[in-house]
Formats: structure tokens, sequence, C-alpha cells
């Protein structure tokens, strides 16, 4: 899976949790001016375990706020994923 590939599917994951459209790879997910509440960052790190695995939410450990911007973040679990053991593969 190439980042184009992975940033997509970030991107239809907000966009079925909160109803944003994630048009700019620079754009933080969870910057203030996205207009829903906090807490739909948790639904959407679960909804990324489900796809990429459960070490994906090790990410929001391991880095500050920036990471939730959309190409930091594809960058970060392609990182990840590429670490484990399992090959990065959409269910």
């Amino acid at each position: 899976m190439n980042k184009c590939e992975v940033m997509n599917e970030i991107k239809k994951t907000v966009l079925r949790i909160t109803g944003i459209i994630i048009e700019d790879e620079n754009d933080n997910i969870i910057g203030c001016h996205h207009i829903y509440p906090i807490v739909y960052a948790i639904y959407i790190v679960e909804e990324l375990e489900k796809v990429f695995g459960k070490e994906v939410s090790d990410i929001f450990t391991e880095n500050d706020y920036t990471i939730w911007e959309l190409t930091n973040l594809a960058d970060a679990i392609m990182n990840k994923c590429r670490s484990s053991v399992e090959t990065l593969q959409v269910i």
C-alpha cells in the first residue's frame, strides 16, 4: 500500500465518522477549524486500528499534535506497519 492509498483510507475514515472532507494533505484532522467534538478523534483512531492494526494507537503516544496532519499520519502509519511483522493491507 502506498502513501496515497493510506491517505485515502484516512480521509474516508474521517469523512465516515465526522462528515468532514479532508482535501489538503497538510490539514490537521483535529484542527480547531473543523467543527466536531474532539472525542471523535478516539473513534477515528479506533477505526484506523481496524484497518491498519493495533500498533496505530502507539503513534499518538509517541508524537505531538502535528501527527494529526494527514501527510504526517500517513507516513507514521506506513512506518509503524512496515516495522510490524504483518503486511499492510486494507481489510
